[in-house]
């Protein structure tokens, strides 16, 4: 096969790549999740129960 060939079928393969990442297919839909707990993003919640115990 020829080099340029050859080149064509990696740029095509490459954008169909890019392109089925953009749009997300294949990848399962977690709408209905609760989004994920990172470190450092329950500091307003820590706040509000040392302010307030009870609730």
């Amino acid at each position: 096969m020829p080099f340029t060939f050859v080149l064509f079928l990696l740029l095509v393969a490459g954008i169909v790549l890019i392109g089925l990442a953009l749009t997300g297919a294949g990848s399962r839909d977690r709408s209905h999740e609760a989004p994920p707990r990172l470190p450092g993003h329950d500091v307003i919640e820590k706040r509000k129960k040392r302010e307030n115990p009870e609730a």
